[in-house]
């Protein structure tokens, strides 16, 4: 009987044992250490963002601590409470703040910035000042929504402006001018075949036929010999220089001719003297002009 008592307490402290361990392994796993017990503060947000249990309690980067429960205050509607399990070493100075902050990846996390100013340390199970900071995703949507909303306003000033031309019949106009356009290009565009197809092979036949007439001017000008008229040419330029030479020089009949004012003046004189002579004969005939039936007369 005793055997059995004994045997029976055995298997129950084994048992206990075993669930203790489990106990304390399921919380390792969560990162609560059973063994090392913290203080507790309680934070109250309006939104966790999908905060869950055993979320990571971080200070500078560094965990200090958990979070061990979330409730929500169902008599309060908007309030969640947060209850977080921080490192006993850890003194909090009144003031300080819980931050949430979201992950792209995962669940968010509780960020404790200290209040270095803080009157006294906060005791175990007082509050914590709960702040929640914009994650990525909530960047990325305002920023889109904001992107949306341009696009939004755009896209109704463009329905706005096409409705104004339908209204003006602006757009009607533009319609049936492209259309008439679109007419007379296809018109060109058969006269142009038409130009090509008539008239192209008798202006290629009249540019045959020029080509070959410039090959026999060509051959003909090949034949020339364009240096014995060059020299003719300037044989006869060396003659003309030569009579401007001597027409320039008063050492020949030509030159004192052209080159002396002697000449020039003497011819002036005999006008001169031609047109007195003409001028006295005309008054008085008489002196140069004896005449007489009878004789010549006493003067």
């Amino acid at each position: 009987m005793k055997r059995n008592i004994r045997r029976e307490a055995k298997i129950g402290l084994t048992v206990l044992v075993a669930f203790a361990i489990f106990i304390w392994g399921l919380n390792f796993l969560k990162g609560i250490n059973l063994f090392k017990p913290g203080n507790y503060y309680v934070v109250e947000f309006t939104q966790v963002d999908g905060l869950v249990k055993s979320s990571p309690v971080l200070l500078d980067g560094f965990q200090v601590g958990l979070v061990r429960e979330i409730s929500y205050k169902y008599d309060r509607p908007g309030h969640i409470e947060v209850l977080l399990d921080v490192n006993r070493k850890l003194r909090i100075q009144e003031g300080s703040e819980a931050v949430l902050v979201g992950s792209l990846m995962g669940s968010p996390n509780i960020e404790l910035k200290l209040n270095a100013n803080g009157q006294r340390i906060l005791k175990p199970g007082e509050a914590l000042i709960a702040k929640r900071e914009a994650g990525l995703m909530d960047q990325i949507s305002d920023s889109l929504m904001q992107q949306v909303q341009q696009l939004v306003q755009r896209t109704d000033q463009l329905l706005a402006g096409v409705e104004v031309l339908i209204n003006d019949g602006s757009l009607s106009n533009t319609i049936h001018s492209l259309e008439q356009t679109a007419t007379e290009l296809q018109g060109l565009s058969a006269g142009l075949n038409r130009t090509v197809q008539n008239d192209l092979p008798g202006i290629m036949s009249h540019v045959e036929q020029l080509t070959g007439d410039i090959g026999v001017i060509t051959g003909q000008l090949s034949s020339i010999d364009f240096k014995a008229t060059m020299s003719k040419v300037d044989h006869t330029l060396d003659g003309l220089g030569a009579l401007t030479v001597k027409l320039n020089s008063p050492n020949n009949s030509m030159g004192m001719l052209l080159n002396d004012d002697a000449l020039y003046v003497n011819l002036n004189q005999t006008a001169d003297h031609a047109s007195k002579l003409l001028l006295d004969l005309k008054e008085r005939p008489k002196r140069y002009v004896h005449f007489s039936i009878f004789g010549k007369s006493d003067r």
